[in-house]
């Protein structure tokens, strides 16, 4: 019988692209108003916003999935974890 085999290689990395930074915000998003003012300022610092997790509703905390070269500092948020290829 024949088998199976692979021969993939676990590493770091991501493939999500060249450099993605998670940022959490440091309190809850009180509304969409308040959201669009995080978003703003991401893109304004040249980032893109590749995906955003949680409710701005006043619920619960925010995270970001933002793609740059450079780190990003947005008011309100701390950075997780930056993935690099």
């Amino acid at each position: 019988m024949a088998s199976l085999t692979n021969p993939a290689i676990a590493q770091a990395g991501n493939g999500l692209g060249g450099k993605t930074h998670i940022l959490v915000t440091d309190a809850a998003v009180a509304d969409a108003a308040a959201l669009k003012v995080m978003i703003d300022e991401i893109g304004f610092e040249g980032h893109t916003v590749a995906g955003v997790s949680g409710t701005a509703d006043g619920a619960g905390v925010m995270h970001f999935a933002v793609q740059s070269t450079g780190t990003p500092a947005i008011t309100g948020c701390s950075l997780v974890v930056t993935f690099e290829d």
